[in-house]
C-alpha cells in the first residue's frame, strides 16, 4: 500500500468513526447533517468508494438496527435497484467487480435520499433543512474562491499537504472552474439549483440572514459564470422567470419587479468580477458562439452521441451493465484499443461518456433502467406538486416544496447534456438525491401540519354546534 493510499484510508476510517460517534449520541440529526454537509468534499475518493459512500452505509445501518430509519417512496427505490440488478445480468463477466462496485456506489445515493428525508423530519423547523443546504453551499463557495485564486490548470493545496489538494482547474487553453464536483458541468448544475434556493429564501429572510443569502447568491452566480457552462447559465435564465411566475401571488407585482432588477444587478456584478478579476471569464464568449449541429446533433456531442446510439442498439432493453468502461480503465488494464471502426468516419480509441443522462442510462441500464430512474423523479415531483397545493406558499416550508417542482425539471433539462450519476460525479448524484429527500421531508411535515390544522378546525366546529358557543 502506498503512503497516499494509506493516508486516504486513514481519513476514511476517521470519517466513519466520527459519524459512528455522532449517530451513537442522542442527536441523530447532527450525524445526518454532518453527512449532508460533507457530500461535496470527499476525504476518501477512490475507484472503490468515497467517504460519503462509507458514511451513508454506516449511518443507515445504525438507524435501521435501532428501528429509527423511516422510509419514503420505497416502491420507486426498489424498482430502480431491480433495474440495475437486471442490467447487471448483461454485464461482461470480465468487468464483474467494477459492476458490483458501481451498483454499491449508486445505491448509496438512494440511501442518502432516505437519510436526508429522515433529517428533514427530525429537525425542529423546515428552515433547518434549507440551512443545511446553505451550510454546504458556503463551504463550496470558499472552495471555489480558493480555486479561482490559484488560476487555470492549478490546484489549491491547503497547508502544502498534497493529500489535501483540491481538484485541478481546466488548463489555460480552456480556463473553466471545476469546483469540488470535479468538472464544470456538474458544478454549474449545482450553482444553478442553489441560486434558485437562495432566491426562494430571499422571499422570507430579513436583516443579517437576508444579507448573507444575497451575498451567497452573488458568489454562486460568480461561480456559475466561472464554470463557462452555457447549459447551466441558460437554464437559470429560463427558470428564474418561471420561479417568479410561480410565486407571483405571494410576491405581488412590486416585489417581482424588485427581484428582476435585483437579480439582474447581482448577475452584472458577479459577471464583471469573473471577467475582469479572474482568468475564468469565457462564459459570454462561449454564449456568443452558437453551437452548430450535424444532423440534429450538437457538434460538441458529435463524437459521443453517435457512439452511444450504436451501442444502445445492441442491447436496448437492459443495457450492457451499470459500469461504464472508460479510457482510464482501459489504459490501466492495458486494453486501450481502437473501436467502432464499423461506424466509418467515427473512429475513437475508447468508449466516451455520451454526455447525456438519457443516452448514458440507455447505454448502461437500458430502457428498463431509464424508465425506472425517470419514474423516481416523476413520483418525487408528483408528491411535491400535491403538497404544494395544500394552501398558499406564504409558509416557508410550502414555498420550498413548491420550489422543488421547479428544481426537478431544471435538473432533468440540464441532464440532456450531462450525466449526474456516473462514478466520477457520484458526489453530485448524492447531492441531487439529498436535495430531493429534504424536499419530500419538508413536504410531509407541511402535509402533517395542514392535516392537523384541518382536524383541529373540524373538532372546534363540532363543539361549537354541540354547545352553541365558540371555542371552549
Amino acid at each position: 500500500m502506498t503512503s497516499s493510499a494509506a493516508w486516504l484510508l486513514s481519513w476514511g476510517i476517521v470519517a466513519v468513526l466520527v459519524i459512528f460517534v455522532l449517530a451513537s449520541g442522542a442527536k441523530r440529526s447532527v450525524a445526518l447533517g454532518a453527512l449532508l454537509i460533507l457530500i461535496p468534499f470527499q476525504t476518501v475518493d477512490t475507484r472503490y468508494a468515497s467517504s460519503s459512500v462509507l458514511m451513508a452505509y454506516a449511518l443507515a445501518t445504525m438507524l435501521l438496527i435501532s428501528g429509527e430509519l423511516r422510509f419514503r417512496m420505497l416502491p420507486a427505490l426498489i424498482v430502480v435497484v431491480l433495474a440495475y440488478l437486471l442490467s447487471f445480468t448483461q454485464a461482461d463477466r470480465g468487468l464483474l467487480v467494477m459492476n458490483v462496485i458501481t451498483i454499491f456506489q449508486f445505491v448509496s445515493c438512494l440511501i442518502i435520499f432516505l437519510l436526508a428525508y429522515n433529517f428533514a423530519g427530525l429537525v425542529k423547523t423546515e428552515k433547518t433543512a434549507v440551512d443545511i443546504l446553505f451550510a454546504t453551499n458556503s463551504l463550496v463557495v470558499v472552495y471555489c474562491i480558493l480555486q479561482l485564486i490559484v488560476g487555470p490548470g492549478e490546484s489549491f493545496v491547503p497547508f502544502g499537504v498534497e493529500e489535501f489538494a483540491f481538484n485541478s482547474n481546466r488548463n489555460p487553453d480552456d480556463p473553466r472552474l471545476v469546483g469540488p464536483f470535479g468538472n464544470p458541468g456538474t458544478t454549474a448544475g449545482y450553482f444553478t439549483l442553489m441560486i434558485l434556493v437562495c432566491a426562494m429564501d430571499l422571499m422570507f429572510s430579513s436583516g443579517g440572514k437576508r444579507l448573507f443569502v444575497l451575498i451567497l447568491a452573488g458568489f454562486n452566480l460568480l461561480g456559475l459564470v466561472a464554470t463557462g457552462n452555457r447549459t447551466g447559465f441558460l437554464i437559470l435564465v429560463a427558470m428564474f422567470p418561471v420561479m417568479l411566475f410561480t410565486f407571483r401571488r405571494e410576491l405581488g407585482a412590486k416585489r417581482v419587479t424588485q427581484f428582476v432588477i435585483g437579480g439582474t444587478l447581482v448577475l452584472a456584478i458577479a459577471s464583471t468580477v469573473a471577467v475582469a478579476y479572474t482568468d475564468f471569464g469565457r462564459m459570454f464568449n462561449r454564449l456568443a458562439t452558437v453551437t452548430q449541429t450535424e444532423g440534429g446533433v450538437p457538434t460538441t456531442r458529435a463524437e459521443t452521441w453517435p457512439v452511444a446510439i450504436e451501442k444502445i442498439k445492441e442491447r436496448p432493453w437492459l443495457g450492457e451493465g451499470p459500469y461504464f468502461w472508460t479510457e482510464e480503465d482501459a489504459e490501466e488494464a492495458g486494453q486501450l484499443r481502437t473501436e467502432f471502426e464499423e461506424l466509418g468516419e467515427l473512429d475513437t480509441i475508447f468508449d466516451p461518456y455520451p454526455h447525456s443522462l438519457y443516452l448514458y442510462l440507455l447505454r448502461t441500464v437500458g430502457i428498463v433502467g431509464l424508465l425506472a430512474v425517470l419514474w423516481f423523479f416523476f413520483q418525487a415531483w408528483r408528491h411535491l406538486s400535491r403538497a404544494s397545493r395544500l394552501q398558499s406558499a406564504r409558509s416557508y416550508g410550502l414555498a420550498f416544496v413548491r420550489l422543488g417542482t421547479i428544481l426537478i425539471p431544471a435538473f432533468l433539462i440540464a441532464q440532456i447534456t450531462l450525466e449526474f450519476n456516473r462514478r466520477t460525479t457520484l458526489d453530485y448524484a448524492q447531492f441531487v438525491f439529498a436535495l430531493i429527500g429534504l424536499l419530500l421531508g419538508v413536504a410531509d411535515r407541511e402535509r402533517h401540519d395542514a392535516t392537523a390544522e384541518v382536524d383541529y378546525k373540524s373538532r372546534t366546529s363540532a363543539r361549537s354546534v354541540e354547545y352553541g358557543s365558540g371555542v371552549p
